[in-house]
């Protein structure tokens, strides 16, 4: 497992460079400057701000480390090795719409790596059960997601 490489889309290659951009660049000098502004203020053992300071640098190192970690263990997808895949969910393929059979009800998505999932932005992981049962299938197609109590969902639509 310690070989397996993270897989990311271009978008998300480039929003975690962002990231890691304005946290060297803005953020960590930032909270370096508040630490030395509240080291200043005297007697460290009951100084709030500093700890609050020095909590917040350690915050912005490991968010640091850990986008550095992910963007070196990460392969980026070759968008180019899709072709002829339009109409195959995929990982990195656009916008895909599915129909909750026992429900009733319509989901769209994104799947993208786990480390782009965002649920809340309609990004899911390419590991996660719904990813699992519909990745490779067709517009039309009826999947079983294994889950708990397992379900069913028809894909009904994908946006390239």
């Amino acid at each position: 497992m310690e070989n397996e490489k993270e897989i990311l889309t271009r978008e998300g290659k480039a929003n975690l460079e962002s990231r890691l951009k304005q946290l060297i660049e803005i953020d960590k000098p930032k909270a370096l400057s508040d630490l030395n502004l509240a080291r200043s203020q005297g007697d460290l053992s009951e100084n709030a701000d500093y700890d609050a300071a020095r909590e917040r640098v350690q915050e912005i190192e490991t968010e640091i480390n850990r986008i550095q970690y992910a963007l070196d263990h990460s392969i980026v997808l070759d968008e180019g090795s899709i072709k002829g895949q339009e109409n195959i969910c995929r990982l990195g393929s656009g916008k895909i719409t599915v129909k909750n059979l026992t429900k009733g009800t319509v989901s769209t998505f994104m799947i993208v790596g786990s480390s782009e999932a965002s649920p809340l932005e309609g990004k899911i992981s390419n590991s996660c059960p719904v990813a699992l049962a519909i990745l490779g299938h067709r517009v039309g197609d009826i999947v079983e997601v294994k889950a708990k109590i397992p379900y069913q969902l028809v894909i009904e639509k994908i946006e390239n």
